[in-house]
């Protein structure tokens, strides 16, 4: 059963001691924080790991638009030249 995106779980992380004090200090909630940044990791990981699985579609596309041109481009209504 997969969990909602807003259902908290406890977990552990170790931060530099230097680090936890000037958060505080700041009054920067740590744990929103490393949320948020966690949430970035997975973001572009999850989008480094597309763009390997599909690289060679990719490279297949763009040569043929460099062969043949963009489809539909005599349709094309805003023309930048």
């Amino acid at each position: 059963m997969q969990r909602a995106t807003t259902e908290k779980q406890r977990t552990n992380i170790t931060l530099t001691a230097n680090n936890l004090a000037a958060a505080r200090e700041l009054g920067l909630n740590v744990s929103a924080i490393s949320d948020a940044a966690v949430a970035d990791a997975v973001r572009l990981a999850k989008a480094e790991a597309w763009a390997q699985e599909n690289a060679t579609a990719i490279t297949e596309r763009r040569a043929w638009i460099e062969a043949n041109g963009t489809p539909l481009a005599d349709l094309q209504v805003l023309k930048i030249d």
